[in-house]
């Protein structure tokens, strides 16, 4: 977990409460979320500083390399949201972005909405069904569609599984 300051502030506070939040709601969800290492940026705003602190952590102080499953960036300002996204991948990294705006709302509904994020960009399933016995032996398509209405547009979303836990 990335934690920045900017203009003299720090927001490790909001960081903290931010992972203390996750592993409270991790275990509703059967996942596991580890220690963080939190990295404080003198310039959020610094494409220069983010790439060295992340070359950094990488190296690690033993000499070992390391690599994130996911970082998770608290930031400030929300300009910022594209160049550490582009760095990020650049690194290879997978990442989550919070905003301090909502950091200070942050509550289990949106931890749990957010743990659900990283599962799925750290390779998990975002939800898994348990259908009968009975189509275990049967070959089965789980299909969704969903459709949002924006206005005069509307957004259609499909998607389809065969996997056994139809995620």
């Amino acid at each position: 977990m990335y934690q920045h300051s900017d203009r003299g502030f720090s927001t490790y506070d909001q960081a903290d409460r931010i992972f203390n939040t996750f592993q409270s709601s991790c275990k509703q969800l059967g996942i596991r979320v580890e220690e963080p290492c939190f990295i404080e940026m003198e310039r959020e705003d610094c494409r220069e500083e983010l790439q060295e602190r992340l070359a950094s952590y990488m190296l690690g102080s033993k000499g070992r390399f390391r690599h994130p499953t996911v970082v998770v960036c608290l930031l400030a300002n929300e300009h910022n949201y594209s160049m550490y996204k582009q760095v990020l991948q650049e690194f290879r990294m997978p990442s989550q972005m919070i905003t301090l705006r909502n950091a200070r709302s942050f509550n289990a509904s949106k931890a749990s909405n957010i743990l659900r994020q990283i599962n799925s960009k750290a390779g998990g399933d975002l939800y898994t069904m348990k259908f009968p016995d009975a189509l275990n032996d049967k070959r089965t398509m789980l299909i969704g569609i969903d459709v949002c209405h924006a206005g005069p547009q509307s957004i259609v979303g499909f998607s389809a599984s065969t996997n056994r836990e139809m995620s």
